[in-house]
């Protein structure tokens, strides 16, 4: 098992979706990010007309196949939704990979989520003002 959340994910476009996305720790951003697959790009009003600024990147991956990969910079808010809470909007850049199909939590926007894992392979996690008081596990 792994940590996924509910989130609620709201673009620049006005629109809101709610999408269940797993926690990466391998996800290293400078900032905070969030892949989304092209669907809920799309969802989104993000793709597949992409907003001004939007940086298109070719990338190898491990197999030798090559992957295109769409980054928008401050193109939704995010919050995590739990049975019990809501938390505040964070601000952070989505990268639409077209062929994802999940979305997957940078380390940053983790960070600004104040999500700490507990227990990836269990799927155990809390907030970080939940630290010793509270462990919360993953979604389905």
């Amino acid at each position: 098992m792994v940590i996924r959340l509910k989130l609620k994910v709201k673009s620049i476009m006005g629109r809101s979706l709610e999408v269940v996305a797993l926690v990466n720790s391998g996800y290293e951003a400078r900032r905070p990010e969030l892949l989304i697959p092209a669907w809920v790009a799309k969802e989104l009003g993000l793709y597949p007309a992409l907003p001004q600024g939007a940086v298109i990147r070719e990338y190898a991956l491990a197999d030798g196949s090559r992957t295109r990969l769409i980054k928008i910079a401050n193109a939704v808010e995010v919050q995590v939704v739990t049975e019990d809470r809501i938390t505040d909007p964070i601000k952070c850049d989505i990268v639409i990979a077209e062929r994802a199909e999940e979305s997957l939590i940078s380390d940053k926007l983790a960070d600004a989520l104040g999500i700490v894992a507990i227990a990836m392979g269990e799927g155990l996690w809390c907030f970080r003002d939940e630290l010793g008081k509270k462990v919360r596990k993953s979604v389905a």
